[in-house]
């Protein structure tokens, strides 16, 4: 299997890579000597990029150590089939080859944002290169050649990252969906949906459990809008009120928005969750039926209560 992989990346390689540009004469290279490996039969711990062009030396270096990243990528993505642990069960439209394909490019999403993918760097490699340049233009370009060691050891030490990675999302998105049915407070929930966010961005686009994730997320909205504001205590110039989620009290630590007609000199705060307002009625008249309301911030969602002042 590596060796395809090797010859796959090989023949996508473009044709200049391995010819000299006509009009283009050799002005350097680097080391002086060839290095034997440039042409040696490739050994099984290495990656071998044979030439990959430039127009400056960062740009052939870059374009060289993609492919490396790409062979990385796409030899434990097809390695990590059948491996990951508590895998998520996806529904397979289609044929089979299209969706392994898929699923091998949905892993190689996954992959180059974990730091191992990431740490891969052109100083842990081996590289020659060839700068050639035509007088009558002054047009240039660099042929880069690197040789970047990666052993099968170092291949299953990545595979292991990536299932335990997977796990630990899953566990996570697990914890989220539980927490559903136990969560009372507004900073929690919001901290939670932020969280779930967080794991979208980790899954490549198409990873059944982004379905999973957005499901929980509504759950958690459909919280925010089914939450009841409750009036607790109500006397002159005393008011308290709660937030209540079918059977448990939803608290915050966010003061609400407290407005009136007539009242003012707004005091607020909160007893064991419950969220007291004492205010001065002087101006209120009781023909007027006045009242006091109590808006609080959940989400997208506003709970209030509007509250007839008592004298």
């Amino acid at each position: 299997m590596r060796k395809i992989l090797i010859i796959a990346l090989a023949l996508a390689l473009p044709l200049c890579a391995c010819a000299q540009k006509k009009g283009f004469k050799l002005a350097e290279t680097n080391p002086t000597e060839k290095p034997k490996w440039v042409t040696e039969k490739e050994r099984p711990d290495y990656i071998y990029v044979k030439g990959q062009e430039g127009s400056n030396l960062a740009d052939a270096k870059a374009a060289a150590m993609k492919v490396v990243v790409d062979d990385i990528s796409q030899s434990v993505a097809v390695m990590v089939e059948g491996e990951i642990i508590d895998k998520t069960v996806m529904s397979v439209y289609g044929d089979k080859s299209e969706y392994k394909q898929e699923y091998i490019n949905n892993t190689k999403t996954k992959l180059a944002k974990m730091p191992a993918i990431q740490g891969i760097a052109i100083q842990k490699a081996d590289v020659y290169y060839e700068h050639f340049y035509k007088k009558k233009t002054g047009e240039e370009y660099y042929m880069v050649y690197l040789r970047y060691p990666f052993s099968e050891f170092e291949r299953r030490d990545l595979i292991d990252a990536y299932n335990a990675h997977e796990k630990e999302i899953d566990d996570k998105i697990k914890l989220y969906n539980d927490e559903i049915e136990t969560v009372s407070n507004i900073e929690d929930i919001n901290k939670n949906i932020s969280l779930l966010n967080g794991l979208k961005n980790e899954l490549g686009e198409e990873d059944s459990r982004i379905h999973q994730i957005n499901t929980i997320i509504g759950l958690y909205n459909d919280i925010f809008k089914s939450i009841m504001v409750e009036i607790v205590e109500n006397k002159p110039g005393h008011m308290a009120v709660r937030m209540v989620y079918k059977d448990r009290m939803i608290t915050t630590s966010q003061k609400p928005r407290v407005t009136s007609a007539c009242a003012m000199s707004f005091d607020v705060k909160y007893i064991n969750g419950v969220c007291h307002v004492n205010f001065d009625s002087e101006y209120c008249y009781p023909q007027d039926e006045p009242t006091v309301k109590i808006s609080f911030r959940a989400g997208n969602s506003t709970p209030n209560k509007e509250i007839r002042i008592k004298f």
